[in-house]
């Protein structure tokens, strides 16, 4: 059975609680979850960092702090925090962006220390019901256009040509494709070679540390060629050293903060909505729950904390997460585990991860990019709906065309858009009266619609300000075209009504009874009936007028229609199918007397 779902926020770390049931067992799976995946990471996140725009080690050490920090605050027991392939492009695109504005490390920390902050407020205000609000649509287009950013933004380490100034993404490929003839085929080989190795073992990417092992084979080469092979080295872009650093703050001024709330808003966002479908995925597979907003705060205090270590912004891993949970992780410790393994790394191995080609991390990045793009998905989104594949792809140009942390705001506006587009779509049914029943006709404009002093029709969905317009005008359409003295609706389908739609009713029902018309309301919902007789107009449409649902089909629409049927004059004009119904229904025995109605 699946755990109860928890929605309170805990300041003390869950992870103390897992711990009380914590036997032999679950240690020797997180131990050996930990480790497995800290040989996986150890040159993932040293490319991510070198994405970023950052030193290798950082990569290492905002890995360790995050990792650790968000295993003994987080909600899931497997989710994997530290840098990632969309936080590294995001972090690079806004160090890019106000490079101008102050000290790069300075702004870092700023940068990183808004991301936890925002993130700790969604916490904290419970705002996991936004995700929901992310299409599938616009966050594959997303994935897509960063796999392109991953697998062409380190085309000039794989060339081994100077990198472009350029800011434009698009302008940045050109200026290094059009430095094709200053390129060194050493670092093109050894590049392309580590792509090749881990695309042909990437079936045994599961068991095996591929990465690991292509990184181990381009330090044997490189040593191999020797220092006449012109390839840089991790080494050589940033002193790479055993000492870990030690926590210090920045001299941060308002302006700095103000200069990247946009680029911070984006890197938590989309952090969030990473980490969040990781755990909700890994949750849903081993029958647990995740406390979405328990999620949002450790990811929060993991950046947070993360900041005054020189990190730089992350999230939650899907491909280091999923590890975790094959390969035996039980409990949030193997997160705990996973950090002191990267620490072991970052303090004796320093020397051994120096002589890492810079052009073998490139090609670890161009498989990561080229895995990102999921062509079978973006398949099937193309067939099976035309609006999602219009959301993916502006999605796609905004994030490669323009700017990243811009694309997956763009994808998620467009798909609220043309859901409102739907939503606008007003559905209104004309009811035709049978043997049995009432029959459902689509009431279309440009059909013709029988002259009849009755007519009743059915309103389905939501009744919101986007509709009201087409009400306005459905309900004109009818009036003009079948000139009805009664109009009955029914509103058994009407999920809810707001003050727009329900003014347009009112004003409708105005100019009708002007006209010499009566409109019915039946089959209303209580809280409706409360709300039109809280807000309604006596004048225009009674109390009389409103016909509650009863839980037998129709019955509220019967006795409108009895109604109205006993107050025809007797020369009324009814289409056949009302003639018919009307002799069903005897006339009520009332001491009122008929009310000539005047025909609009």
């Amino acid at each position: 059975m699946f755990e109860r779902r928890e929605k309170f926020l805990s300041l003390t770390p869950p992870l103390l609680r897992q711990l009380r049931f914590y036997d032999r067992k679950a240690f020797l799976g997180d131990l050996q979850a930990g480790v497995t995946v800290a040989i996986f990471a150890v040159p993932q996140v040293m490319a991510y960092a070198m994405l970023a725009g950052m030193a290798p080690m950082q990569g290492l050490h905002a890995a360790l702090v995050m990792s650790v920090v968000a295993a003994l605050w987080g909600s899931s027991p497997y989710v994997n925090s530290g840098p990632t392939n969309s936080s590294a492009l995001l972090t690079a695109a806004a160090m890019l962006a106000v490079a101008r504005v102050g000290n790069p490390a300075v702004m870092l920390f700023a940068l990183t220390l808004l991301v936890g902050v925002f993130r700790i407020a969604a916490g904290g205000f419970r705002l996991g019901w936004v995700i929901q609000f992310v299409p599938a649509s616009a966050f594959q287009g997303f994935t897509v256009g960063a796999g392109l950013l991953i697998a062409l933004g380190q085309l000039h380490h794989l060339l081994g040509v100077a990198a472009a100034t350029s800011r434009w993404f698009p302008a940045r490929i050109v200026d290094t494709l059009m430095r094709l003839p200053e390129a060194h085929l050493t670092p093109i080989l050894l590049g392309l070679g580590c792509l090749a190795v881990m695309l042909a073992m990437d079936r045994y990417s599961k068991r095996w540390p591929v990465a690991l092992l292509a990184m181990a084979g381009a330090i044997g080469v490189s040593r191999w060629l020797g220092t006449d092979s012109g390839l840089l080295l991790v080494r050589d872009l940033a002193p790479l050293s055993g000492a870990l650093p030690y926590p210090e703050a920045a001299a941060v001024r308002p302006e700095h903060f103000i200069s990247l709330v946009v680029p911070a808003l984006a890197i938590a966002a989309i952090g969030l909505i990473e980490a969040v479908s990781i755990g909700e995925y890994l949750a849903v597979k081993n029958r647990q729950s995740l406390n979405i907003n328990q999620e949002f705060f450790a990811q929060g205090l993991s950046q947070i904390v993360a900041a005054f270590f020189h990190g730089f912004p992350g999230s939650g891993s899907f491909t280091r997460s999923a590890l975790i949970e094959q390969t035996g992780g039980r409990t949030a410790a193997a997160n705990v585990v996973f950090s002191l393994a990267l620490l072991a790394a970052a303090l004796a191995c320093p020397g051994i991860l120096g002589q890492i080609p810079v052009a073998a991390l490139a090609g670890l990045l161009l498989y990561v990019g080229v895995k990102l793009v999921d062509i079978n998905r973006i398949r099937r989104i193309v067939r099976i709906a035309r609006g999602d594949a219009v959301v993916m792809a502006v999605t796609l140009l905004v994030t490669v065309l323009i700017r990243i942390e811009y694309g997956l705001f763009a994808g998620v506006l467009l798909g609220l858009l043309l859901y409102l587009r739907r939503a606008n779509m007003l559905r209104v049914l004309e009811l035709v009266p049978n043997a049995d029943a009432y029959g459902e006709v689509p009431y279309e404009r440009e059909d013709t619609h029988t002259r009849s002093d009755v007519v009743a029709a059915s309103i389905h969905g939501h009744l919101f300000f986007g509709v009201a317009q087409s009400l306005r005008e459905t309900l004109g359409e009818i009036a003009v075209r079948q000139r009805p003295c009664h109009l009955i609706l029914r509103l058994r389908r009407v999920e809810s009504i707001d003050y727009t739609c329900w003014n347009a009713l009112l004003e409708f029902a105005e100019a009708f009874r002007e006209q010499g018309g009566e409109l019915y309301l039946c089959g209303v919902r209580n809280d409706i009936a409360q709300l039109v007789n809280g807000a309604g107009r006596p004048e225009v449409l009674p109390a009389g007028n409103l016909y509650t649902h009863t839980p037998v089909p129709f019955q509220s629409l019967d006795q409108a229609v009895r109604r109205v049927l006993s107050e025809l004059p007797p020369g009324a004009e009814l289409s056949p199918a009302w003639r018919t119904r009307a002799q069903q229904f005897p006339p009520l025995q009332s001491s009122s007397q008929p009310q000539e109605k005047t025909r609009a």
